[in-house]
């Protein structure tokens, strides 16, 4: 339950995902990721991971119930748990927005410490 496998879950299902925001116009779907909020957590006065709350906006021209279906699978497979989901609209681009919100490790060292 990395963030990988979360922008993995999208671009497998062929929606790029960029980091808050695409630089010049994008064709949807697409997806923008938002950093909402971190956690650390410590082992032996170090950092041993970072949890981070996450939204991802995707964006697409009409509601695709398959796509929706196979990103949220592809994120259940990766352990990743959808804590809450919201669908809208943006109209300066006549784009309808699902907003999925999870928690994923950006940095886990201690799997590094496992397998070394």
């Amino acid at each position: 339950m990395t963030l990988s496998d979360a922008v993995s879950a999208f671009t497998t299902n062929k929606v790029p995902v960029a980091h808050v925001r695409f630089h010049g116009h994008q064709q949807p779907p697409y997806a923008e990721a938002h950093l909402n909020e971190i956690q650390n957590h410590y082992s032996d006065d170090r950092i041993s991971r970072t949890l981070c709350e996450y939204e991802f906006v995707m964006h697409v021209l009409d509601r695709d119930l398959e796509l929706e279906a196979a990103i949220e699978d592809a994120l259940d497979a990766s352990d990743i748990t959808i804590e809450y989901k919201s669908t809208g609209h943006r109209a300066d681009e006549d784009l309808v927005t699902v907003t999925y919100r999870f928690e994923v490790y950006e940095r886990d060292t201690t799997k590094e410490a496992n397998n070394g």
